[in-house]
């Protein structure tokens, strides 16, 4: 009977090792205690511009106490990061002619029409931790603006209907003019890119179907960490 040579064992011994550490980084991050989610009525769905018979729909309980909160946090180093998305890379779900790109790359469209959304794509690594979303906006309107970031969930071999969570919302009820402000998620709440999307959409009206008007979108950005 031939013996493995050490180079040939260590290998596997390797190999092992890796796999025994990946199934341990898999199974603590799915035994993590997650968000409660709450179903949203029909009315809410609505309001987001989606049809309630398209999949299921949540969103997660928000928390006064975390709005502006991340004023308080370190800035960047090697626990903090950010992600950032101009008005410009947001694509308008329909009237793309009502919408305008300003020259500090602001997303506004005009009054009229039957949309006010518009929806950008959000890269992020898998597992990483969402902390909190801030935007920079403009609001001169009677109307508000509101952003939201939205998790997009199918199963994994299997056909489904999708899983909408809305993570974390922000709305300029009260702002006037130029204005940032910031919103926390809930403990927990982590990137899955193996079942799920993300994305950050706004809202440029109090309603779904046309625009406020004097409202705009200069950036967004989410803070997470590894």
């Amino acid at each position: 009977m031939k013996h493995k040579s050490p180079q040939l064992r260590y290998f596997f011994a390797l190999a092992f090792l890796s796999a025994a550490g990946l199934s341990a980084a898999q199974t603590s991050l799915e035994n993590t205690a997650k968000p409660i989610r709450q179903v949203m009525g029909s009315a809410e769905v609505l309001a987001l511009g989606e049809d309630p018979t398209g999949g299921d729909f949540y969103r997660l309980l928000s928390n006064p106490l975390l709005t502006n909160a991340d004023q308080l946090l370190p800035k960047g180093g090697a626990g903090t990061f950010y992600t950032s998305i101009t008005g410009a890379e947001f694509r308008p779900r329909s009237n793309h002619f009502l919408f305008n790109v300003q020259t500090n790359t602001a997303l506004s469209c005009n009054v009229g029409g039957t949309n006010s959304l518009a929806e950008a794509q959000l890269q992020l690594p898998h597992g990483a931790t969402l902390q909190f979303l801030r935007i920079y906006a403009e609001d001169s309107s009677g109307d508000n603006l509101n952003v939201a970031l939205v998790e997009r969930c199918q199963p994994f071999f299997t056909a489904g209907n999708v899983s909408t969570t809305v993570l974390v919302s922000i709305l300029s009820s009260g702002s006037a003019g130029r204005f940032t402000t910031a919103n926390g998620l809930p403990a927990n709440t982590t990137i899955d890119n193996t079942l799920c999307v993300y994305s950050l959409r706004v809202q440029l009206g109090d309603t779904a179907n046309g625009c406020g008007g004097a409202l705009s979108l200069d950036k967004a950005r989410v803070q997470w960490t590894p």
